[in-house]
């Protein structure tokens, strides 16, 4: 009897913790960020502006080129390759009516953290994944993306290196 109660009570505590993500999925202005930010805040990571190569244990490697376009948009292109030839995709970082978006086909996030050290996104429309770019050195960088929901949360760190055009 008493084990049982253990689990009823560890199910329903893994179900409320499920339940501040779930709706946050469903509210696109959760989590975005009270203060607007502006040109400034974006040239505060001006360090991803290069070619990289991330490695993450079990996971293919990924190939990234970030190029600052202006003072409000970042461009980046995605490879298959690490000849950065073969082009995979495209995305964009830019900034909009105070606020800091990434986007990469359908799915698209906003910035609720900015600063030196890097940035914070949280997922808006089709997006779902939760992911941080955190500067390590002008050489290398971190990109950690949180998966899941309700304690089946799955995280994978990317070690990002800067690679010579």
């Amino acid at each position: 009897m008493q084990r049982r109660l253990r689990t009823l009570i560890t199910a329903a505590a893994v179900a409320l913790l499920g339940v501040p993500v779930a709706a946050h999925a469903q509210n696109p202005r959760a989590g975005a960020p009270r203060t607007a930010f502006s040109a400034p805040d974006l040239a505060k990571v001006k360090w991803l502006q290069g070619s990289w190569v991330g490695t993450a244990e079990g996971e293919s490697t990924i190939y990234q080129r970030f190029k600052f376009v202006d003072d409000s948009t970042v461009e980046i292109t995605y490879y298959r390759d690490p000849a950065f030839g073969q082009e995979s995709g495209t995305g964009r970082l830019y900034l909009s009516v105070g606020r800091i978006y990434h986007t990469f086909g359908s799915n698209r996030w906003v910035v609720t953290r900015i600063g030196d050290q890097g940035l914070y996104l949280v997922p808006q429309s089709t997006a779902r994944a939760h992911f941080a770019w955190t500067y390590v050195s002008p050489d290398a960088w971190t990109f950690t993306m949180r998966t899941g929901v309700g304690g089946h949360e799955h995280v994978t760190l990317y070690n990002m290196k800067r690679v010579s055009p």
